[in-house]
C-alpha cells in the first residue's frame, strides 16, 4: 500500500505560535494510563488534575482500594496453593497406601535420591489419568505442605503491603 503526498501544495497549516510557560503540561496531557500484569486488558486511569480528584485523601482512597485488591488476589492464590498441595499430598498417600502421618515420617527418613525415585514412580502412574507437574515439581510441593503442616517452622507469609 503506498502512500502519496502531493509535493506542489503550497500552503501548509498555520503553526501555533502560543508557546506555554507552565511547569506542567495541560490538564489532557497530564492524565495517565497505568496497566497492571494481573489483568493485562484493563486500563486504571490515575488523574493528576484537581478537577477530578478533590484532594491527596481521595487518592488514597484509591490507592487502598487498589493494594486491598492485591492483597485479596494473592490470598486467594495461596489458599488455591494450599488445596493444591493438600490434593497432591493426599493423592501420593494414596499411591504409597499409607496414612498421612505414616508418610509424613518416612518422607523426613528419606534422602534426596529416594524422595525422586518415589515421586518419578508417582507421576508415571498418575500421568495416565492427569499430567500436570514433573516430578521435580511434585516433591517441592510435598516439602511445602508438610512444612505448612509443621507451625513451628513456618515463615511470616509473604503479602503486599500487609499493614495497609
Amino acid at each position: 500500500m503506498a502512500v502519496r503526498f502531493h509535493l506542489l501544495a503550497t500552503k501548509l497549516p498555520p503553526q501555533p505560535t502560543d508557546w506555554h510557560t507552565h511547569a506542567f503540561p495541560s490538564a489532557a496531557a497530564a492524565t495517565y494510563f497505568i496497566k497492571f500484569n494481573s489483568n493485562p486488558h484493563k486500563d486504571h486511569r490515575i488523574s493528576c488534575t484537581n478537577e477530578e480528584i478533590g484532594n491527596d485523601e481521595m487518592l488514597a482512597v484509591e490507592l487502598d482500594l487498589e493494594m486491598s485488591k492485591l492483597n485479596t488476589h494473592l490470598i486467594q492464590r495461596e489458599e488455591a496453593l494450599k488445596k493444591s498441595r493438600e490434593l497432591l499430598f493426599t493423592e501420593l498417600c494414596n499411591f504409597m497406601g499409607l496414612k498421612s502421618e505414616d508418610l509424613k515420617m518416612k518422607w523426613e527418613k528419606m534422602n534426596e535420591e529416594e524422595k525422586s525415585v518415589l515421586v518419578k514412580g508417582f507421576v508415571a502412574e498418575w500421568s495416565a489419568h492427569f499430567h500436570p507437574l514433573s516430578a521435580k515439581s511434585v516433591k517441592e510441593m510435598v516439602d511445602e505442605h508438610l512444612v505448612e503442616e509443621n507451625p513451628s517452622s513456618m515463615a511470616a507469609s509473604n503479602k503486599f503491603f500487609p499493614n495497609f
